[in-house]
Protein backbone atom coordinates (compact mmCIF):
# COMPACT_ATOMS: atom_id res chain seq x y z
CA UNK A 1 0.00 0.00 0.00
CA UNK A 2 1.23 3.74 0.82
CA UNK A 3 4.80 3.96 2.40
CA UNK A 4 6.05 7.41 2.02
CA UNK A 5 4.63 11.06 0.56
CA UNK A 6 5.21 14.40 -0.28
CA UNK A 7 4.12 17.42 1.17
CA UNK A 8 4.05 21.00 0.18
CA UNK A 9 6.09 23.50 2.12
CA UNK A 10 6.09 26.99 0.38
CA UNK A 11 7.61 26.78 -2.68
CA UNK A 12 9.68 23.37 -1.60
CA UNK A 13 8.19 19.67 -1.97
CA UNK A 14 9.77 17.51 0.74
CA UNK A 15 9.65 13.67 0.84
CA UNK A 16 8.98 11.59 4.10
CA UNK A 17 8.36 7.83 5.67
CA UNK A 18 7.13 6.95 8.55
CA UNK A 19 10.80 6.66 9.53
CA UNK A 20 11.66 10.31 9.22
CA UNK A 21 13.18 12.61 5.77
CA UNK A 22 13.81 11.04 2.37
CA UNK A 23 17.01 13.03 0.83
CA UNK A 24 19.72 15.30 2.09
CA UNK A 25 17.66 18.27 2.33
CA UNK A 26 18.73 20.70 5.42
CA UNK A 27 15.12 21.96 5.64
CA UNK A 28 13.07 18.92 5.56
CA UNK A 29 11.93 18.41 9.53
CA UNK A 30 10.40 14.92 8.67
CA UNK A 31 7.12 16.97 9.80
CA UNK A 32 3.30 17.67 8.54
CA UNK A 33 1.01 19.90 9.64
CA UNK A 34 -2.35 20.03 11.33
CA UNK A 35 -5.11 22.51 11.43
CA UNK A 36 -6.34 23.67 14.85
CA UNK A 37 -9.22 25.96 15.61
CA UNK A 38 -9.19 29.17 14.72
CA UNK A 39 -7.13 28.45 11.62
CA UNK A 40 -3.95 27.68 13.72
CA UNK A 41 -1.13 25.49 12.47
CA UNK A 42 0.22 22.55 14.79
CA UNK A 43 3.77 20.66 13.55
CA UNK A 44 4.57 16.93 14.43
CA UNK A 45 6.57 14.06 13.23
CA UNK A 46 4.74 11.97 10.28
CA UNK A 47 4.13 8.90 11.40
CA UNK A 48 3.34 6.74 8.55
CA UNK A 49 -0.41 5.42 7.73
CA UNK A 50 -3.07 3.67 9.50
CA UNK A 51 -5.84 1.95 8.25
CA UNK A 52 -8.29 2.52 10.28
CA UNK A 53 -11.78 0.37 10.64
CA UNK A 54 -12.93 1.61 13.75
CA UNK A 55 -12.30 4.98 14.66
CA UNK A 56 -14.15 5.54 17.87
CA UNK A 57 -11.41 7.10 20.27
CA UNK A 58 -8.82 8.50 17.82
CA UNK A 59 -7.96 11.81 18.07
CA UNK A 60 -8.70 12.45 14.22
CA UNK A 61 -7.09 16.24 12.95
CA UNK A 62 -6.72 17.73 9.53
CA UNK A 63 -3.62 17.34 8.05
CA UNK A 64 -2.02 20.28 5.66
CA UNK A 65 -0.29 20.26 2.36
CA UNK A 66 -0.10 16.49 1.12
CA UNK A 67 0.19 16.66 -2.05
CA UNK A 68 1.18 12.68 -2.85
CA UNK A 69 0.95 9.54 -1.49
CA UNK A 70 3.42 7.26 -2.86
CA UNK A 71 3.71 3.38 -3.26
CA UNK A 72 7.51 2.93 -2.26
CA UNK A 73 9.83 4.07 0.84
CA UNK A 74 12.12 6.23 -1.55
CA UNK A 75 8.58 8.40 -2.62
CA UNK A 76 9.73 8.42 -6.41
CA UNK A 77 6.85 5.49 -7.28
CA UNK A 78 3.39 8.15 -7.08
CA UNK A 79 0.42 5.96 -6.91
CA UNK A 80 -2.42 8.76 -5.49
CA UNK A 81 -2.55 12.60 -5.85
CA UNK A 82 -4.37 15.11 -4.26
CA UNK A 83 -6.06 18.05 -5.20
CA UNK A 84 -4.79 21.19 -4.55
CA UNK A 85 -6.96 23.04 -1.50
CA UNK A 86 -7.78 19.92 0.07
CA UNK A 87 -7.19 18.33 3.80
CA UNK A 88 -6.68 14.56 4.13
CA UNK A 89 -7.75 13.08 7.45
CA UNK A 90 -5.15 11.84 9.99
CA UNK A 91 -5.19 10.96 13.31
CA UNK A 92 -2.85 12.22 16.30
CA UNK A 93 -1.64 9.21 17.98
CA UNK A 94 1.97 9.05 19.95
CA UNK A 95 3.01 12.42 19.45
CA UNK A 96 3.13 11.63 16.03
CA UNK A 97 0.23 12.98 12.64
CA UNK A 98 -0.45 9.61 10.85
CA UNK A 99 -2.63 9.47 8.00
CA UNK A 100 -6.07 7.21 8.09
CA UNK A 101 -6.76 4.77 5.63
CA UNK A 102 -10.75 3.69 4.96
CA UNK A 103 -10.43 0.17 3.43
CA UNK A 104 -7.25 1.14 1.94
CA UNK A 105 -8.09 4.23 0.39
CA UNK A 106 -7.64 7.83 1.95
CA UNK A 107 -10.32 10.53 2.71
CA UNK A 108 -9.53 14.08 1.46
CA UNK A 109 -12.04 17.39 1.33
CA UNK A 110 -11.92 20.56 0.26
CA UNK A 111 -11.25 23.31 2.76
CA UNK A 112 -14.09 25.53 3.59
CA UNK A 113 -11.75 28.73 2.64
CA UNK A 114 -10.69 27.30 -0.26
CA UNK A 115 -10.78 29.43 -4.01
CA UNK A 116 -13.04 28.59 -6.03
CA UNK A 117 -11.98 31.03 -8.42
CA UNK A 118 -8.79 30.61 -10.23
CA UNK A 119 -9.02 33.45 -12.02
CA UNK A 120 -5.92 35.24 -12.62
CA UNK A 121 -6.48 39.31 -11.97
CA UNK A 122 -2.84 40.49 -12.98
CA UNK A 123 -3.01 42.76 -16.29
CA UNK A 124 0.23 43.78 -17.95
CA UNK A 125 1.05 47.29 -18.41
CA UNK A 126 2.62 47.73 -21.49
Amino acid sequence: MFQSIHVRVGYSIFKMSALGPIGSNIKNKGQIDALLKHGNRFSAPFGGFIDAQNVIGLRRVKLLDVQYLCSDSNGDEIEYSIPKNHYVVGAYIEKQLCILLFLGSVRHYLMKDADQDEKNNVYGLF
